[in-house]
């Protein structure tokens, strides 16, 4: 470890503690939704679920740990209670259990198996708990959190270690939660384990929501975020983060390889590329977030061949990329160093303990290129333990006395994959021209990344939504309509019996909003929103006269 102090460098934003530096060196992360709802076909259970209905008929969770390995995940969190309620484990607090499933004769245990898989392929664990229990009789009076805390402590204390625990918002504006108290059994018995979360939670996290679920964080992305942000989840800031915020919460950019989290086989034609999960992975891990992906397991209880096939794909198209850096042979240069230990060249190496340090808030380094190298990916990171400190930064190219900008931005933080116009360059200079203290960084890196005829894939999406289910509400005056995942949409049709006035509502994973109001035509209707709308699971349709006919429902994005 570099003593920073030796060398007058002392941190000047809120730092990363060992556990957030030890998540960041992970890469990707993987994201297992797995429980009753894979069998009853929906997103989100409501608790009434019969235990039988868990019957998965060829279970191997080797099968999933071992794709993952494959594919470059080092860490796999499962969830072993979504919403509904159902323990992927034998819980001794609740009959809503794995116990009373026919899977193996009442005598499984998810948990367990999936903990052993991990540690037998080396692979990190980690679990996702839901505070909102739609199960639990007790769940919104103050003895639920007591409840939640025991089944919390089994499964921190009955299967190894584990490194992630996750806490999903979800419910968590309707009641109180005694977070103190679950936080605290979480550092108790799992002391390396980062804590996810956010609202009631934000207090006692380690890792933060990206606020989207479609797969990116913003364009500038910081580490620092006020805690107020989270408190709301305020999703602008969530997505970018502050500079000058209070405290240092990394995000995880968590997305579905498919529309839905959980298994739907009407999906089965709609994973993602392997060029789309490598767009993932430039959004996520290249802007200073982390990248968690989710595996629906299907009925069988194993990974579909093309969610694996596609994630390895993805993986050996980073993997060649990163193989082959375009600095070995480069001369560096840079306008200023702070002292001879932490000089310019150390940029070339691969050894953490080696950094170069500015003197100044504004600086510039010049890369030499080992003769003309053909490049699109330029790789720079920070030293975080110090600090996040650059706000302001360009890359440019000089090639025959011209200079070209290829690159403007704010934040860089633990690392930054930032694609460029593919090109053949000799020069590049790297200028820092906002900080809020001298620069401190650890890598550059020049890659070439090879696009493949997939790319063009990525702006294919499905015109129509499908709909999965319609409730009422209200005598049949409000219409729920649910989509089985998330798509983006903007227009919405139905079919009123008169004129009448509406109001139409997203749901936020918390709450609805309101993207549209107004009079409705009688007999037929199509609204098209202000905005794309690209978050949510299903919408609200309220009207004063209810529905003619349910097949009219219509959501597209065009």
């Amino acid at each position: 470890m570099i003593n920073f102090e030796k060398y007058g460098i002392f941190s000047v934003t809120p730092t990363p503690n060992e556990r957030q530096l030890a998540h960041y060196r992970m890469g990707k992360k993987a994201f297992f939704h797995f429980g009753v709802n894979t069998f009853t076909d929906v997103e989100w259970g409501n608790g009434e679920e019969s235990e039988k209905s868990f019957a998965p008929t060829e279970l191997n969770i080797d099968q999933w740990i071992s794709s993952i390995k494959d594919a470059g995940f080092s860490l796999a969190i499962i969830t072993a209670k979504h919403h509904d309620g159902f323990c992927l484990w034998p819980s001794k607090f609740t009959e809503h259990s794995i116990k009373n499933s026919p899977y193996k004769d009442r005598k499984g245990d998810i948990i367990r198996e999936f903990t052993d898989s991990c540690r037998k392929y080396g692979i990190k664990a980690g679990v996702y708990i839901s505070p909102w229990d739609r199960n639990a009789p007790t769940w919104g009076k103050e003895e639920y959190s007591f409840y939640y805390a025991d089944q919390l402590r089994e499964l921190l204390t009955e299967y190894g270690e584990l490194h992630e625990v996750w806490w999903d918002g979800a419910g968590s504006t309707e009641t109180v939660y005694h977070w103190d108290l679950w936080a605290k059994i979480v550092r108790e018995c799992q002391p390396k384990a980062c804590i996810f979360g956010s609202m009631g939670a934000t207090p006692f996290v380690d890792l933060r929501w990206v606020g989207n679920e479609k797969g990116y964080a913003g364009e500038k992305h910081y580490a620092t975020i006020h805690a107020d942000a989270l408190g709301v989840e305020a999703r602008t800031e969530l997505n970018e983060g502050d500079i000058s915020g209070d405290r240092y919460i990394p995000s995880e950019t968590d997305v579905s390889i498919r529309p839905g989290w959980f298994y739907h086989s009407d999906q089965d034609d709609q994973v993602k590329t392997p060029a789309h999960i490598s767009k993932i992975w430039f959004e996520s891990i290249g802007r200073n977030s982390m990248m968690l992906l989710n595996f629906p397991p299907d009925r069988r209880g194993l990974l579909p061949e093309t969610d694996v096939k596609n994630a390895l794909l993805s993986h050996q198209a980073i993997t060649k990329m990163l193989s082959k850096d375009y600095m070995e042979g480069a001369c560096l240069s840079a306008d200023q160093t702070l002292h001879a230990d932490l000089c310019v060249k150390n940029l070339a190496l691969t050894d953490e303990d080696s950094v170069w340090a500015a003197t100044e808030k504004e600086a510039y380094i010049d890369i030499f290129l080992d003769g003309t190298k053909k490049i699109n990916v330029f790789c720079v990171s920070e030293a975080i333990e110090v600090g996040e400190r650059i706000k302001g930064y360009r890359l440019e190219s000089i090639e025959n006395g011209k200079t070209k900008i290829l690159y403007e931005g704010s934040s860089v933080g633990f690392y930054r994959a930032i694609p460029i116009s593919e090109d053949k360059y000799t020069h590049l200079c790297f200028t820092i021209t906002d900080a809020v203290a001298p620069a401190v960084l650890r890598k550059i890196g020049l890659h070439f990344f090879e696009d493949d005829a997939e790319s063009e894939k990525l702006n294919s999406v499905q015109t129509k939504v499908p709909i999965v289910a319609v409730t009422y509400e209200d005598g049949g005056n409000t219409a729920i309509i649910s989509f089985g995942g998330i798509y983006p949409f903007r227009l919405v049709s139905f079919h009123p019996s008169s004129k009448t006035p509406y109001r139409i509502s997203v749901f936020n994973g918390q709450s609805y909003d309101v993207v549209a109001n107004g009079i409705a035509d009688p007999v037929y209707d199509r609204i098209r929103l202000n905005n794309v709308q690209d978050g949510a699971y299903q919408i609200k349709i309220e009207t004063e006269c209810g529905f003619a006919d349910e097949e009219e429902f219509g959501i597209f994005l065009k």
